[in-house]
């Protein structure tokens, strides 16, 4: 790919590429501008098993407290495999992929139960475990142990699509180019340690080839077919992607039954009356401390999204038809906030309207597992979604 490469040999997957070359460069840049991030200079597989896992689609600035937060909770594989699932996510509160946290919990049980305890060493064993895939088996073998598994992620994918001006055949098959990345990142190995040339590779997409790339920055824009023909913007394919599809709904500050009429009175408007000016939502959690009310919480089941959180209680109607389904549930409207919370999830957008609610007579809610009625200085003991944390904010719940 430039003057002075070794001839293409027949069958050579990448002809004219001169590795020896390439993974010398690329690693001298990496070991000068590598960040300084918590897991780096890790070689115990149980904390490189954390630190990929939580790196799943969330950067690595958003990760690093939580890793470091986790690690001091649980500094091995034995006190994760202990916890309580509760306490594990609890620890994931706000990470997001909370199937992430309990796949990491059942895992640490399942190699504790194996003699010897040890974390596996081989792929077929560690893909064996609960939320395993190719790309985390590869990342804790080669950074750990060694082993010369490619890894490929966003940022290297895109750095060797570039690269090689790659779209995948046919044309946009990401798939194909996955295959073929993996292929030149193992190739790039030679005789140095294939963890560190996998970090070098995603660090490289991290800080310099980035959706808008620093060439000038860059240790290979030397070999880039793509910086040569300015093609850049054509890699790596980007798959056309409808809009979201948005769930509405409607998600209740829910009382117990005859809150004190000094509750109602300090509020100045009746019981029924829908409105409630936005300014005053926030005083709402204050009326609640003053006079001792607590609000109802309510744990999803174990499995599924959210799997185990608990969350105030939340009804995909509105208006009319939401009256009608709480009065079916012996609940009664107070008023609702004129506010909304809304949340990206990786399929989907949550919409939820605001209210204030309270049962008439007190009973099960049976679409949840498990209810409680927690007060608001007990609320930071629940693990619960970052939408309802906004919520419970919105409300003045949280101090």
């Amino acid at each position: 790919m430039n003057e002075g490469k070794p001839p293409a040999r027949a069958g050579d997957p990448f002809p004219g590429i001169d590795f020896t070359e390439l993974s010398h460069r690329l690693l001298d840049w990496f070991l000068k501008n590598k960040r300084d991030l918590p897991w780096r200079e890790e070689h115990d597989p149980y904390r490189i098993w954390v630190s990929e896992v939580m790196l799943q689609q969330t950067r690595s600035e958003s990760v690093a407290p939580y890793y470091l937060r986790w690690i001091k909770r649980f500094p091995d594989l034995h006190s994760l495999a202990r916890a309580d699932q509760q306490q594990v996510l609890k620890m994931w509160e706000g990470l997001g992929y909370y199937s992430r946290a309990r796949n990491l919990h059942r895992a640490s049980r399942l190699i504790v139960e194996q003699p010897g305890g040890r974390f596996p060493d081989t792929e077929r064993q560690i893909r064996t475990l609960p939320g395993v895939g190719e790309y985390t088996a590869a990342a804790v073998l080669s950074i750990a142990f060694a082993k010369p598994f490619g890894v490929v992620d966003g940022n290297v994918l895109r750095v060797l699509s570039r690269l090689l001006a790659d779209g995948g055949q046919p044309s946009g098959n990401i798939r194909s180019l996955k295959q073929r990345v993996r292929g030149f990142v193992e190739a790039s190995f030679g005789g140095f340690h294939p963890g560190w040339m996998n970090q070098a590779w995603m660090e490289l997409g991290a800080l310099v080839c980035t959706p808008v790339p620093r060439c000038r920055l860059c240790p290979l824009a030397y070999a880039c077919r793509a910086r040569r023909e300015h093609r850049i913007g054509e890699f790596p394919p980007r798959p056309l992607r409808p809009p979201l599809p948005v769930r509405s709904g409607s998600l209740l500050l829910l009382l117990p039954p005859s809150p004190p009429e000094s509750f109602l009175a300090a509020r100045g408007r009746p019981p029924g009356r829908m409105e409630y000016r936005s300014s005053e939502t926030e005083q709402i959690g204050g009326l609640m401390r003053r006079h001792d009310l607590p609000l109802l919480l309510v744990r999803r089941k174990s499995r599924g999204l959210l799997g185990g959180l608990w969350e105030m209680p939340n009804f995909p109607e509105r208006d009319d038809a939401l009256a009608g389904s709480l009065r079916r549930l012996d609940i009664e409207m107070l008023f609702h906030t004129e506010q909304e919370v809304r949340h990206r999830y990786s399929h989907f957008e949550v919409h939820f309207r605001l209210l204030a609610a309270v049962f008439t007579k007190q009973r099960p809610l049976d679409s949840w597992t498990e209810q409680r009625w927690v007060s608001t200085r007990e609320l930071d003991d629940f693990p619960r979604p970052k939408v309802h944390i906004e919520a419970m904010r919105r409300f003045g719940l949280l101090e």
